[in-house]
């Protein structure tokens, strides 16, 4: 006869259980940013973008399985 038995689902690495690090962004000096050649800032978007994503994941994590331990990110414009 079949039995259920409840199994804690294990606790993922402790490096993976602390919040994502977000370091303060590029200066937002209007004057700066033409100074940076179009491919180079569009590249420099998509490194933040991607950074972004994979430290709100994190973040996710973390709070899925210790509730209310990292901040909540604030949805991008």
């Amino acid at each position: 006869m079949p039995a259920a038995v409840a199994v804690d689902p294990p606790q993922p690495p402790a490096d993976l259980m602390t919040c994502a690090d977000r370091p303060a962004g590029l200066p937002e000096d209007a004057s700066l940013i033409a100074q940076i050649p179009a491919p180079i800032r569009a590249g420099i978007i998509r490194l933040a973008r991607a950074f972004r994503f994979n430290a709100d994941s994190k973040d996710r994590l973390v709070n899925w399985h210790a509730p209310g331990s990292c901040p909540i990110a604030k949805a991008a414009p």
